[in-house]
């Protein structure tokens, strides 16, 4: 009888859970950096930012430590998981797509299709859905629920950030 979730007693699926986990978040952040820089163009460099809005270089290192955290608490959730609540894995697990198409979605309106104020709409959905994934999480593995706090963090401070522009540049606010 072969097992659908990888078994912590089996190091190497384990590890071939997380290297695949990985994966996905560092297509996830290839795919936002591509997004971001086809979009960067003239009515970018015309926006006015808050004050509070940190360098540009800032951003890559904060979502490589965020997407890493993120596939770690995934990786300990799928784990742990079918021990706790197989409901509540399936639910997390759901979370977690959905963030990533938020997530995309976010990086599209906001960038490619030069919209801060269709994707303050979805950033705040994501907010949402993030903040359900950090109880889900929590529930099942408070390690899981640990790594998420920091993308919570960053991506409250993004909500902010979004919200500023939105509401301080007179073609969307």
């Amino acid at each position: 009888m072969s097992k659908t979730v990888p078994s912590t007693n089996d190091p190497k699926q384990s590890r071939g859970l997380l290297f695949g986990l990985l994966g996905i978040s560092f297509i996830i952040l290839i795919l936002g950096g591509l997004l971001t820089s086809l979009g960067i163009g003239p009515w970018y460099q015309e926006l006015r930012f808050p004050p509070f809005q940190p360098p540009a270089w800032v951003f890559t290192p904060a979502w490589v430590l965020i997407l890493t955290l993120l596939a770690m608490g995934t990786w300990k959730l799928i784990l742990q998981g079918p021990e706790q609540s197989m409901a509540l894995t399936g639910i997390a697990l759901i979370l977690y797509g959905c963030q990533i198409v938020l997530n995309a979605g976010w990086s599209l309106l906001f960038f490619s299709v030069a919209r801060p104020d269709f994707a303050l709409g979805t950033i705040i959905v994501l907010d949402i859905v993030l903040a359900a994934m950090v109880v889900t999480y929590f529930r099942v593995s408070r390690f899981a629920g640990i790594c998420l706090i920091p993308y919570l963090a960053w991506l409250l401070f993004a909500t902010a950030i979004n919200y500023w522009i939105v509401f301080n540049n007179p073609s969307f606010g």
